[in-house]
């Protein structure tokens, strides 16, 4: 099992990668802690890419025509985006005390964010919850989306990183 030092810098990892790429967006992966396998070729990869080729593969894949888009409602809830999941995600994070970021509630990276943040307050059992009721009945669509229609090694390593990231959450005696 990996150290729990390492599933909290996986979270916060995917969370970020999930983002729209910028200028200092490969220089912020490279100085990351968590460094998979797969990471490398991938940043070789997109090293000598322009970024326009980069961002143009996240509109792509998550915006227009968004073959993937990383939202619990477009999965559940035939394509309507902030629908009944993100209002119940809302509640959710509003309960644990957490503020809204102006991103929708059902947004993978912001679901990586807090299960990141329960990772780190030791909350091993209600991030097992979370992670099953929140993610257990799309991500595995999204993820098979994600590997399918990406043209870059990035968001297939990607897909590959958040399955076993949720794999690991929801063993049984996580220990944080």
């Amino acid at each position: 099992m990996a150290a729990p030092s390492d599933i909290l810098a996986a979270w916060r990892f995917c969370a970020m990668a999930l983002a729209e790429p910028g200028n200092e967006s490969l220089e912020l992966l490279q100085e990351q802690a968590h460094h998979p396998e797969w990471l490398a070729p991938a940043l070789r990869e997109l090293a000598a890419l322009p970024l326009d080729v980069w961002q143009g593969e996240h509109t792509r894949l998550f915006i227009f025509p968004a073959l993937c888009p990383p939202f619990a409602s477009a999965y559940l809830e035939e394509g309507i985006l902030n629908g009944h999941r993100a209002a119940a995600l809302e509640r959710f994070y509003g309960d644990l005390g957490l503020l809204p970021t102006g991103l929708p509630a059902d947004y993978l990276g912001t679901i990586c964010e807090c299960a990141a943040f329960l990772w780190e307050q030791g909350r091993s059992e209600v991030l097992q919850g979370f992670c099953h009721d929140t993610l257990g009945d799309w991500l595995n669509r999204f993820l098979g989306d994600l590997a399918a229609q990406s043209e870059l090694l990035f968001y297939r390593g990607l897909a590959q990183e958040l399955a076993d990231l949720v794999y690991t959450c929801l063993t049984p005696k996580l220990q944080a």
